[in-house]
């Protein structure tokens, strides 16, 4: 009887000890099998992602080829074209000109700010970032754009705390500045109307709103004027604006540390677009910033 059982006993043993080698094998070879996967995975998305970057890289560079390609016929007709323009009597030829020199800057426009884009997004953009009073930022932009606001009817109101100090590159902040109170202009009423520039602290940043009382926006407008090429009412303006200066102004913003946005109650009911930026941190100094 006692054979019997310890017989037994040692039988159910050595089937566990067996069944145990067996699933500690198995495990192995899994944990081997998931081991080839992964590294399989890793080198397979590392080929892809290294050519999915060749891809465009090769895509920004032709991108910005191809518009220096078409900048080199259009920078001489920019000059030429009024030259021949003054030298017209017929009115409707003359008219016919006016029209071609509009389309030839027009286009200029439009190839400049897509090689500007195109630059901006393949991360080799220099950023020269310093104090900055944005006061005294905002004050030039509207100075340079005095004379669009004299023949429009527009009256502006810069608001800003001439204390405020921000980190930022000054020339692109002008950039985003101009871009967004040039888009404002465009969509005032033809019976003028006002701009306002204001900005407030929250937190570790600036808030910068820039008002007017244009067309207003839908819900539908507000989420796609940030994309390129697009514009909120295209029956007007047609050649006044190529849909990509607020594109510009977001990436602008997004490297300085900020973010972009807009809102409106409406058509009709005015437009304000915010962006923040950093403000000045007085323990660190001005850097020069590579965006890579």
């Amino acid at each position: 009887m006692f054979f019997h059982v310890w017989y037994f006993l040692s039988k159910n043993i050595f089937q566990r000890k067996k069944a145990y080698n067996s699933l500690l094998k198995a495990n192995k070879d899994l944990e081997k099998k998931v081991k080839e996967l992964n590294e399989d995975l890793e080198k397979k998305t590392k080929e892809r992602t290294e050519t999915i970057e060749k891809l465009i890289k090769e895509k920004d560079d032709l991108i910005i080829q191809l518009g220096h390609d078409l900048k080199t016929p259009l920078t001489p007709l920019m000059g030429l074209l009024p030259l021949v323009a003054d030298k017209i009597k017929d009115p409707e030829f003359k008219n016919l000109m006016e029209i071609s020199i509009k389309n030839v800057h027009y286009l200029s426009d439009i190839v400049s700010k897509t090689i500007d884009i195109t630059r901006l997004d393949s991360g080799f953009v220099e950023f020269n970032f310093e104090d900055t009073n944005l006061f005294l930022e905002v004050e030039k932009v509207l100075k340079n754009n005095q004379y669009i606001f004299d023949n429009n009817e527009i009256f502006v109101e810069n608001n800003v705390d001439d204390k405020i100090v921000i980190k930022a590159d000054k020339l692109r902040l002008r950039e985003v500045l101009d871009n967004i109170i040039s888009n404002a202009v465009k969509y005032t009423s033809e019976d003028g109307g006002s701009i306002t520039i204001d900005a407030k602290q929250k937190d570790e940043y600036i808030i910068v709103s820039i008002e007017d009382k244009g067309i207003g926006l839908t819900k539908e407008h507000l989420d796609h004027i940030f994309d390129e090429f697009y514009k909120a009412d295209s029956s007007r303006h047609e050649l006044d604006s190529n849909g990509l200066g607020l594109s510009i102004s977001k990436r602008i913003v997004e490297i300085h540390g900020g973010s972009i946005w807009a809102e409106s109650l409406g058509e009709g009911q005015g437009t304000t677009v915010f962006f923040t930026i950093p403000v000045v941190n007085k323990k660190k100094a001005p850097t020069v910033y590579y965006l890579r």
